[in-house]
C-alpha cells in the first residue's frame, strides 16, 4: 500500500467525522488566524485552508504573512481587511502565488 493511499483514507475519514456546524472558540497563532476566527463568527474547513495558505507563504518566504507587524496589529488587520493579504514575491511561481491567493481570499 502506498503512502498516498493511507493519507487519502486518513483525510477522507477525518472529513467524514467532522461536525457541520461552525465552531466558535478562539485558538491559534495570530499570523495564521483566519478572519472568521478573529471576528468570532465561527470557523470550519475554510479556516483550515486559510492556515494552509499562511503555511505555504511562510515556506516560500521564511516568514508568515504580515510578519512585519506585531501580533495584535496583524490580528486587527486580518479581521478588518478580511483577506487583503500580501502576495508571494516575484521569484515564486505563478501557480504558487495563485494557490496562496486562493487560500487567503474571503
Amino acid at each position: 500500500d502506498s503512502g498516498r493511499g493511507c493519507i487519502l483514507r486518513l483525510t477522507c475519514r477525518s472529513l467524514t467525522n467532522t461536525h457541520s456546524e461552525p465552531l466558535r472558540s478562539v485558538h491559534g497563532t495570530p499570523y495564521w488566524m483566519a478572519p472568521e476566527i478573529i471576528n468570532e463568527s465561527g470557523y470550519g474547513r475554510k479556516s483550515d485552508i486559510w492556515s494552509i495558505g499562511c503555511t505555504v507563504f511562510e515556506m516560500a518566504t521564511g516568514k508568515p504573512p504580515l510578519a512585519s507587524m506585531d501580533r495584535m496589529a496583524a490580528m486587527f488587520y486580518i479581521g478588518a481587511h478580511r483577506g487583503l493579504m500580501p502576495s508571494l514575491p516575484q521569484h515564486c511561481s505563478k501557480t504558487a502565488a495563485d494557490f496562496v491567493h486562493l487560500c487567503l481570499t474571503r
